[in-house]
């Protein structure tokens, strides 16, 4: 893998895409994106309109791919615009630019990959309206004109799924060929349910509004073990602290999105740590500001019921 001698600039494209996404939240128009950022006295552009892989003039590899939305009525020019993953890997499709591998723009992304280096995914939920997903890993130069995308892994955000499932693999190198893919295929879906719910929640914390994207999980309501849905209503974002008391079930969530706290914490005298977690007894949890991406009731019933047996 080569070193990315762009790495500063994607560094800093990172800083400034989450402190767009802190102040206006998860869903970008594409007037802000366009702005881009400066580094060095430079106007630096996060991505093009016409084209949907960028490199920027300064760059010597992409530093952004963009899927648009279709408008009702005109035909879907590339797959990546279904929004469906690779039945293989798990792993999500990304058409190349027409005119081949060769072509420049083609080349800018593939040499990203050759280099490991970090993405940004400025996904379309509506025309002129993006949610940037970062960083992203091209992570295989896949047939037929596409490329297949990684996501940050949830426990390792420096990550790809991919490069974290790898530096596992000596734990679990008896295992076969079969359980390995499966494996692989269900970390790599998990990486972008994670990723899809931070970005719901703004990238904050839904306890506490902690706004530090490595500190951040997507977390399952619904377990995964119980054959939860990798679906944002089935996902709240919250740090890895609220996430550990949560699946301990120190914390828990009513229908109504109210936080409860369980009696051997409020009951504790140990610090400032555990006067955060009771003071969060009674209060709400910041909520999505789209209804579609808010917790599914059923999922917040099914988990309050077994934060309510195990708390009492």
């Amino acid at each position: 893998m080569q070193a990315d001698p762009d790495a500063a600039i994607r560094a800093a494209a990172f800083a400034e895409l989450e402190r767009l996404v802190l102040a206006h939240g998860p869903r970008l128009p594409w007037k802000l994106i366009d702005e881009g950022f400066r580094l060095r006295g430079e106007k630096v552009h996060f991505a093009s309109q016409p084209v949907g892989i960028f490199k920027p003039r300064q760059m010597s590899a992409a530093l952004s791919i963009k899927t648009v939305a279709p408008r009702a009525g005109r035909r879907i020019w590339y797959r990546d615009q279904q929004g469906e993953s690779d039945h293989r890997s798990g792993l999500v499709p990304y058409d190349l630019a027409r005119g081949g591998r060769e072509h420049h723009r083609n080349q800018a992304l593939l040499e990203a990959m050759r280099r490991g280096a970090p993405l940004i995914y400025f996904v379309a939920v509506e025309p002129g309206l993006y949610e940037p997903v970062w960083p992203v890993w091209v992570e295989e130069d896949f047939d037929e004109g596409r490329v297949l995308l990684a996501a940050s892994d949830p426990l390792h955000p420096s990550l790809s799924s991919v490069q974290a499932a790898q530096e596992e693999a000596p734990a679990n190198e008896l295992r076969d060929r079969s359980y390995s893919l499966v494996a692989s295929k269900k970390r790599n879906h998990q990486a972008w349910f994670s990723n899809r719910t931070k970005s719901a929640y703004g990238h904050r914390c839904a306890f506490s509004g902690l706004p530090l994207r490595r500190l951040l999980v997507g977390a399952h309501i619904l377990p995964d073990a119980e054959d939860g849905p990798a679906t944002v209503t089935n996902g709240i974002c919250m740090s890895t602290l609220h996430h550990t008391a949560f699946d301990a079930h120190l914390i828990g969530v009513d229908t109504d999105c109210r936080v409860h706290v369980a009696r051997s914490v409020r009951d504790g005298r140990d610090g400032p740590l555990l006067q955060s977690l009771k003071g969060l007894d009674g209060v709400c949890l910041r909520l999505p500001l789209r209804p579609e991406d808010r917790p599914d009731r059923e999922f917040l019933d099914w988990r309050f019921r077994r934060f309510v047996e195990v708390s009492d």
